[in-house]
């Protein structure tokens, strides 16, 4: 289920290179290991998976702005 997430076309230099270390810790830890995304109606999980284990990574809600709320919603 869900998509590759590493083979994902990239629009800015920034994604690029987050995905370029995802990619490369992922084949530091399992050569053979895939990073996937599925999409639900509200959600967004992102897990690995490595021969016949899955890991969760992830779960995101897919209106969310950002994951540093701290910064950018600080007094």
């Amino acid at each position: 289920m869900g998509r590759s997430f590493v083979s994902r076309p990239t629009r800015s230099i920034e994604t690029s290179q987050a995905s370029f270390r995802m990619r490369s810790r992922l084949e530091s830890l399992a050569p053979d290991g895939d990073l996937r995304a599925y999409v639900m109606s509200h959600y967004l999980m992102l897990y690995a998976v490595v021969e016949t284990t899955v890991y969760l990574v992830s779960i995101r809600h897919h209106q969310q702005v950002s994951f540093d709320l701290a910064k950018h919603w600080s007094d």
